[in-house]
């Protein structure tokens, strides 16, 4: 295995952001293992050419522009993550093969002091669960001025289905979609940390920025495992031993928690990175 899957270099040529086949067949033939080989005059995009300095430094690169961006964040903030079940043949009226239904909520609030308040909600058997994770995300949001997503389209489009779903929240519900703010292009276009490998999802950028975020120690891994699980549970939960319920639910509860303490930690790790 190592010798025919060896361990990449560090700053691989491979992990620059959003490489395509011809540019990699370029460099490869160019000679080019690291992102330290490349030339400083190399055609690269603003966050290609970002990514090789911190190669360079081995440290962050903060442009100037993240202070203005933070400014739409305006407080009292209230951090948002769905997970969802995207069944292929739907078990709920209205839903489309495949259409990713949110069945679990998880919001960390703003408290007093700098202190986090966290409520969340999650399903419980295999009923339609749409309507009381509105009123649950009404609730959990009620007072924030905004809602703050880390990939904001993905949120957007659950809360306009649920909208579609439930005319008569619909009005509360776009108040909430209005509030939504997406904290994925700031960091996108602002930092890199050469422990981002090349990309910028939550799981690579937080544990870069903010200690103690820890992806590796949940028993579920990512998304995708998430929603294989709430099937499980939702879905299929009779088949379960009752010890087997209460520990995929303890697991899944964990999870999206830690997405949305990621999410605002990171979001408060920002302000001094601009400031400085």
């Amino acid at each position: 295995m190592e010798r025919c899957w060896p361990e990449p270099p560090r700053h691989a040529i491979d992990t620059l952001y959003k490489l395509g086949a011809a540019d990699r067949e370029r460099f490869e033939r160019a000679g080019y293992a690291t992102l330290l080989d490349l030339p400083q005059d190399a055609p690269l995009t603003p966050i290609q050419r970002r990514q090789c300095e911190a190669a360079r430094r081995n440290g962050l690169v903060v442009e100037p522009g993240l202070g203005e961006a933070l400014e739409e964040f305006e407080p009292p903030l209230a951090y948002l993550d769905f997970e969802t079940v995207a069944l292929p043949i739907p078990v709920w009226e209205g839903c489309a093969p495949w259409e990713p239904v949110p069945v679990q909520i998880s919001v960390h609030r703003q408290a007093s002091g700098g202190r986090l308040v966290h409520r969340e909600w999650l399903a419980d058997g295999p009923g339609d669960p749409r309507e009381a994770l509105a009123a649950k995300l009404i609730e959990f949001t009620e007072g924030a001025r905004t809602i703050v997503a880390y990939n904001a389209s993905f949120e957007r489009g659950r809360i306009r289905m649920l909208r579609e779903r439930l005319p008569r929240l619909a009005k509360r519900l776009l108040s909430i979609e209005e509030k939504l703010r997406e904290l994925l292009p700031v960091v996108r276009n602002h930092v890199y940390h050469p422990d981002f490998g090349g990309g910028f999802g939550l799981k690579s950028v937080a544990p870069a920025l903010v200690p103690g975020i820890a992806y590796g120690k949940l028993a579920i891994a990512g998304g995708d495992d998430a929603s294989r699980m709430l099937y499980e549970l939702l879905l299929r939960g009779d088949g379960l031993a009752a010890g087997e319920k209460r520990r995929l639910r303890r697991d899944l509860l964990r999870y999206c928690r830690t997405d949305t303490e990621a999410l605002a930690r990171l979001h408060r790790a920002l302000a001094p990175l601009a400031g400085n």
